[in-house]
């Protein structure tokens, strides 16, 4: 036996003078196999991570463009209204009539009565018209009438930049036209600003009363204002922006990135950004010192851009340079029917924050892992090498230091699950709150992240039962009982609970909205224990509150008008209303939605009214028309709602009640009527006296005496 361990020991000894022995061997091989898994996992979860966030990004930017898209049109709609509602107006086709009669000069423009009373008439008016500047504008294109005096006799701007939507107006149609540049100054406008400024004109045609069109007014605002502001509601994150752009890739609202323009030398200190900076791509980052090699008017335009004056919508994730040079995502559409682009952007940066932070604590616990991993590998062998060694001093200790290497083996053995136990908390370390739940129901491991969010410590956690600490009570005050609780279902039954709406409760007594997922954990088919992961949500549901809010706004612009308001589908089911349309009927808007328009109309307006819409869906014209109900005088306008292809899929419906206007208007055709009589009577009076003087004067020549009175033809 003692020879036996004796070649046995010899083989050995000079097995470990020449290399490393086959354990050894596969001992390297298992870790850097290990290694590389777990390299491979990190990099897989990643990529997930990172996909994640892009595709939650890429839907926040289609939301917001939506919105923006949507309150957009609201406004731009209720401007049309409140302008054609205007160029409607008895006072203003009048004075439109006789500023027409006055030769085409300055000086006799400037001088008519008639000026003078549309100036009046819109200063009286400007709580309906805002504070914005007025032009009157021939079929011939020439201003006529306006606040101010410099514009008077000339070829209005309009004409020269966007003819074919004057033409539109002059075809009877009210439209907008995009921001161009403009002489005139705004009422908005610092008294010191000359010369051409960014404005944007709401057109509508004036009609005679044989309804031909004699003229157009146009309302001229500044694009800086409400327009530019309902647009840059919408944006996500810090560096989000929402702006619109025309087809030549030009801004026409007003940069959030003001400052950094003007660092980049873009515009000058007093300029904005609107009609003055092009989308176009100076192939860095302008922001960070890049100074491009060619100037800006050869530069190409961004890819958002390229594709959005090509009339193409679109979304991107990738990344790509804005006009600044900034990587950003952005999701853009180009409407045809306002002739414009929007688009909404946030710096990719900002948008890939959440993975930046969760890719370093990946990395930083997969490098501790990795040297945890090695080191103890190292040690291992080190250990096993001098183990060999010691074997050489002698053979009569070789059942000793057997012993005392089975006791080395177990020591690094337990020194290696220390490792791995350390290992696993350090994974632990991730964003998320993550706590185990033993089978007992008693917690048996939370993670710091969790106790930082729960502000709990260690060992008041561990051990203890977790509803009664964080899951006692509902968002409402109510006491949530633990058998109702998804946690407690995953541990009783085994199912996974997933929730997003409810709260858990610190120690401090204050309570945050979480998402949570409770998984349970089996062993051998037996529910051994769960583990639970959440997050507060704070964030992200003021987030969706913003949200909330500005739908909210959206439907204010709506109630904010005093005419009926009414969004039908082809079926003529209604799908929105403001409150002054459900006032009329009796109801809230709430009682009126998902019903049919139509069954809640009296029945002898019923048919009238449902063969107009009926119209609208077959021609996709507007309809105008008038009717009388409950003794009111209404007038309408239904106007067609197209999707992004253009087909037809509703009815917008704008009712005002002209009641009022009505009866001044019957009262002023019974003045002209009573005035008119009164005339004729007055000049048959005179000629009867004509004829008396005449008889009188006939006898006094008979009697030979001279005329009494002298006749003047």
């Amino acid at each position: 036996m003692s020879r036996w361990l004796s070649n046995r020991f010899r083989k050995n000894f000079l097995s470990s003078q020449f290399g490393l022995t086959p354990k050894h061997t596969i001992l390297i091989l298992f870790a850097f196999t290990f290694i590389a898994l777990v390299i491979l996992l990190a990099r897989f979860a990643l990529g997930r991570v990172e996909e994640k966030i892009r595709t939650d990004a890429g839907e926040a930017l289609q939301i917001v463009l939506q919105t923006t898209q949507e309150s957009l049109n609201l406004w731009i709609e209720s401007n049309k209204f409140d302008l054609t509602r205007l160029a409607l107006d008895p006072r203003i086709v009048i004075l439109t009539e006789n500023q027409l009669k006055v030769p085409r000069n300055k000086k006799d423009l400037l001088k008519s009565p008639a000026l003078r009373e549309l100036r009046i008439f819109f200063e009286i008016n400007k709580d309906q018209f805002g504070k914005a500047n007025f032009f009157i504008i021939t079929p011939d294109f020439i201003n006529i009438a306006s606040m101010g005096d410099k514009s008077i006799g000339t070829k209005n701007r309009i004409a020269s930049q966007a003819l074919d939507r004057l033409n539109r107006a002059f075809r009877g149609e009210t439209v907008m036209v995009p921001p161009i540049w403009a002489d005139v100054d705004l009422a908005s406008s610092p008294s010191n600003k000359v010369g051409a400024i960014p404005s944007l004109f709401f057109v509508a045609p004036v009609k005679n009363n044989q309804g031909q069109i004699i003229a157009t007014v146009a309302r001229q605002i500044d694009p800086s204002w409400d327009f530019t502001r309902l647009i840059q509601l919408g944006r996500i994150g810090k560096t989000g922006e929402t702006y619109a752009f025309g087809p030549y890739g030009k801004l026409l609202s007003q940069s959030r990135f003001d400052e950094d323009l003007r660092k980049a030398g873009l515009i000058a200190e007093s300029e904005k950004s609107i009609l003055k900076v092009s989308l176009r791509d100076p192939g860095g980052d302008m922001t960070k010192g890049f100074s491009p090699s060619v100037p800006r008017y050869q530069q190409p335009l961004t890819l958002m851009a390229k594709q959005a004056t090509q009339g193409e919508s679109g979304l991107n994730v990738e990344g790509y340079r804005d006009y600044r040079g900034v990587p950003v995502y952005g999701a853009w559409l180009w409407d045809d029917q306002l002739g414009f682009g929007l688009a909404t952007e946030i710096d990719q940066a900002d948008a890939l924050s959440p993975y930046f932070t969760t890719r370093t604590v990946i990395l930083t616990v997969l490098g501790i892992t990795v040297f945890l991993a090695l080191g103890s590998l190292m040690l291992s062998v080190l250990v096993d090498v001098r183990a060999n060694r010691a074997l050489q001093k002698s053979h009569e200790e070789l059942e000793l230091r057997v012993e005392q290497r089975t006791a080395e083996l177990k020591e690094n053995q337990a020194r290696l699950e220390q490792a791995e136990e350390r290992s696993r908390l350090l994974l632990e370390s991730a964003e998320e709150g993550i706590f185990g739940v033993g089978e007992d129901g008693l917690v048996n491991f939370i993670n710091p992240a969790g106790l930082k969010i729960l502000g709990f410590k260690s060992e008041e956690v561990i051990g203890q039962k977790i509803h009664p600490l964080i899951h006692h009570t509902r968002p409402d005050g109510t006491p949530y009982p633990s058998e109702e609780c998804p946690m407690d279902h995953s541990l009783t039954h085994g199912v996974i609970g997933s929730r997003d709406d409810e709260i858990l409760w610190r120690k401090d007594g204050t309570s945050f909205p979480v998402e949570y997922t409770s998984v349970p954990i089996r062993k051998n088919s037996d529910i051994a224990g769960t583990v639970v992961v959440f997050r507060d949500i704070s964030e992200r549901k003021e987030a969706e509150e913003a949200l909330r809010k500005s739908r909210a706004t959206a439907r204010g612009l709506l109630d904010a008008t005093q005419e009926s308001l009414l969004l039908l589908d082809k079926e003529g089911i209604i799908i929105a209303v403001n409150q002054t349309a459900a006032r009329r009927h009796k109801k809230t808007p709430e009682e009126l939605i998902g019903k049919n328009r139509f069954n809640i109309l009296p029945p002898d307006l019923r048919e009238s009214r449902k063969a107009h819409f009926n119209n609208v869906l077959q021609t996709g014209k507007p309809a105008d028309f008038e009717d009388i109900r409950n003794g009111m005088v209404l007038h309408h306008i239904y106007y067609p709602v197209q999707d992004k292809t253009g087909a037809i899929i509703g009815v917008a419906i704008f009712a005002q009640d002209i009641t009022e206007r009505k009866h001044l208007e019957e009262e002023m055709r019974r003045n002209m009527e009573e005035l008119e009589q009164f005339s004729k009577l007055a000049i048959g009076r005179e000629l009867k006296m004509i004829q008396l003087k005449e008889e009188i004067n006939e006898l006094l020549r008979q009697s030979g005496q001279g005329e009494k009175y002298e006749i003047v033809e």
